[in-house]
């Protein structure tokens, strides 16, 4: 399905090298810019849901249904480079090319010379807090930037954020599956847009349900992002969470705890309205120590330092149409229907604030210090 190296585009100014690798949306390749001498990153649109591709290099489409949307897309695609070309900031990936080949659409970007998030921690084991909220809040400045231009990104996560190698700048990538609004804050186009497992909110689930601009949606992303980074596991689905909460290894710092329960809360309303709101609950100078989850042991073998550019991971392809304000859902994940699991009464509360792995390790520290007590008190008998 993928370009083949050494393929040309725009009459020769660019050459195929490989694939760096494939989303839901698109394909990423490594190519040379010919008369610069010089590797960039160029993402080609193919919904591989939707099309596939003929010994032309051509996209082909099964249906008149598949037509219709892949060319909605398209120019969803095209109206978003152009959007994203004129974002200028240290954090965020620079767009310097866009246009149509092959029944289908390019932008071509810097090639960043690093690994991403998620390869790091698989290679290393999980972050120290210090490092984690280095990287997390240089991303979230980038998030903020991207939101005061009414804008979110809606696929946050550490497949999407690479670390430039020369000077450790993290670097958010692939902006597929990000959307525009207008100034009033209402979704400006209809968008297909994709749930990353682990990684998206549950409202992201709900077909219909982003009909406003919403930071809280990156703010989830963000904080799971985190959770990544100092355990080495992906987050449990949004939906085990609103059935099951979920428990965080022993090891973390308190505060570490807080700010990931607060950012990955379930219902959108009760979460930080922007990135830097959830980033004020971060410490804002570096830890005393390297706090980082135990229970990850990390892989022995290395990879290769590579700009993905776009991630392997699969994905669940949702179309978000627009609808009018006054639509009522049903839909079971529809935020007026959440009914949250109670979170286990205030012990359950107690034992994530303090950083313990469960309510029997809760037990124990009450029981040990009961029979101190005790013990104390007798021995003055």
């Amino acid at each position: 399905m993928q370009l083949h190296t050494n393929t040309y585009l725009q009459a020769g100014k660019y050459r195929i090298i490989r694939v760096l690798g494939q989303g839901g949306f698109g394909i990423t390749y490594l190519a040379e810019n010919i008369l610069f001498e010089k590797q960039v990153a160029i993402k080609e649109f193919f919904p591989k849901d939707f099309c596939g591709r003929d010994n032309t290099s051509h996209l082909t489409l099964g249906t008149q249904n598949n037509a219709d949307t892949v060319a909605r897309l398209r120019d969803r695609f095209i109206k978003e480079a152009k959007n994203i070309a004129k974002l200028d900031h240290p954090g965020i990936v620079k767009i310097h090319d866009i246009f149509e080949e092959n029944s289908t659409a390019y932008y071509v970007m810097d090639y960043i010379e690093g690994e991403n998030l998620n390869e790091m921690v698989k290679r290393n084991g999980p972050l120290s807090e210090s490092k984690a909220i280095d990287y997390i809040r240089k991303v979230g400045d980038a998030l903020d930037y991207i939101h005061s231009r009414n804008m979110t990104h809606f696929d946050v996560k550490p497949a999407n954020i690479v670390v430039r190698e020369k000077d450790d700048q993290p670097i958010l990538i692939d902006f597929g599956l990000s959307k525009q609004y207008d100034m009033n804050g209402d979704a400006t186009s209809t968008l297909m847009h994709a749930v990353s497992q682990g990684y998206s909110p549950i409202e992201l689930y709900n077909a219909g349900s982003i009909t406003s601009f919403s930071p809280q949606i990156d703010v989830y992303s963000l904080a799971a992002t985190l959770f990544y980074l100092v355990t080495g596991t992906v987050p449990p689905q949004a939906s085990s969470i609103l059935n099951d909460g979920f428990t965080l290894p022993y090891g973390l710092s308190s505060i570490i705890v807080l700010a990931i329960n607060s950012g990955m809360t379930v219902r959108k309303k009760d979460r930080p309205s922007s990135v830097y709101s959830w980033l004020d609950s971060l410490p804002s100078k570096p830890l005393s120590n390297n706090h980082s989850a135990s229970s990850h042991q990390a892989q022995s073998t290395p990879t290769s330092t590579i700009n993905p550019n776009t991630d392997n991971e699969e994905t669940t392809l949702f179309t978000d149409y627009i609808t009018p304000t006054s639509h009522t859902s049903s839909n079971i994940f529809d935020e007026q229907n959440f009914k949250e699991k109670p979170e286990r009464d205030t012990l359950q509360k107690v034992v994530s604030i303090s950083g313990l792995s469960s309510p029997t390790d809760l037990f124990i520290v009450i029981a040990a210090i009961f029979l101190f007590v005790v013990f104390c008190f007798f021995s003055k008998i």
